[in-house]
This record gives C-alpha cells, sequence and structure tokens, in this order.
C-alpha cells in the first residue's frame, strides 16, 4: 500500500488516485499547516475559477497577481456546492475545515466572506504554480487524464 503524508493528513494512494495525481504534477502542494499563512499573503490578488471537472467533482481557483510570476491554486475533489462570483478583485480566500459530519461527506469550505464565494467539498489544497503555466483541463494539471469514454 502506498501513502503520502501532506502535513498531518495520510492518504492511501492504493485507495484514492486522485492524490497520486497531484503529486506527480509540477506544481508543489503546501503543506497543510501552511496553507492559512499561504492564503493570508495572497489577500489583495484576484481570484478566477480555472478549471472545473464535472464528471470528478474536482475545480482549481486560482489567485494570481499580474506582476508576478508565482500563482496559487486551490484545488477541491469532492465539489458539491458553489455560489459567488467566477472572477474578482481583493481576493480574501480561507480554507475551512469542518469537524461536523454531513451525509454527503463534505468537509471543506473554500470562502472568500467579502464577496459571498463559497465552495463546499470533500478536500481542498493549496497549490503553488508559475504564472506562465496555462493548463486548461485537469489532464496534465495533475497528471492524469480523466476518463471519458463511457
Amino acid at each position: 500500500m502506498m501513502v503520502k503524508m501532506v502535513g498531518r493528513y495520510e492518504f492511501s494512494l492504493d485507495s484514492n488516485p486522485e492524490w497520486d495525481s497531484i503529486y506527480r504534477m509540477m506544481k508543489t502542494v503546501v503543506d497543510t499547516e501552511q496553507q492559512d499563512t499561504v492564503l493570508r499573503q495572497w489577500y489583495g490578488a484576484q481570484a478566477l475559477i480555472w478549471m472545473f471537472y464535472f464528471a470528478h467533482r474536482r475545480l482549481a481557483l486560482k489567485l494570481f497577481r499580474p506582476e508576478e510570476s508565482e500563482v496559487i491554486y486551490i484545488v477541491a475533489v469532492g465539489c458539491e456546492h458553489i455560489a459567488g462570483p467566477f472572477l474578482w478583485k481583493d481576493a480574501r480566500v480561507s480554507i475551512r475545515k469542518s469537524t461536523a459530519s454531513t451525509t454527503s461527506g463534505a468537509t471543506c469550505y473554500v470562502t472568500d466572506e467579502t464577496v459571498g464565494f463559497e465552495l463546499r467539498c470533500s478536500v481542498a489544497v493549496v497549490v503553488r504554480g508559475m504564472a506562465t503555466d496555462v493548463d486548461k483541463t485537469f489532464e496534465n494539471f495533475l497528471g492524469d487524464t480523466p476518463d471519458i469514454g463511457g
């Protein structure tokens, strides 16, 4: 069994191949203990829903500043609800983990209360990348090829 550690969280890659693909990408996953600090450093940036893959319920929210070479992505898995704008300035995005159990399995909220943005998902991680990356699908973004066949 293959196991990866992200901060204090342990993920079995045998049971969740999606996490294996996150680790194989060229981007860097931020340690969960540093996520809040990194997100605060990006307060005031622009936010954009960059990618959404409905069949696998994955979403990437991009935080960027036009003058910077680095960008931040919040990659969410198990997305089940979204409200708010698709693009906004002066972002103040945060990730909140819920301890309450829900029937749907959602345990994580990505929010920006200043603009009314809320994403409810199973898990979300912060990922550093380069502004020159022009990924437009999850196919190469996460290092896997989505199964779109039937």
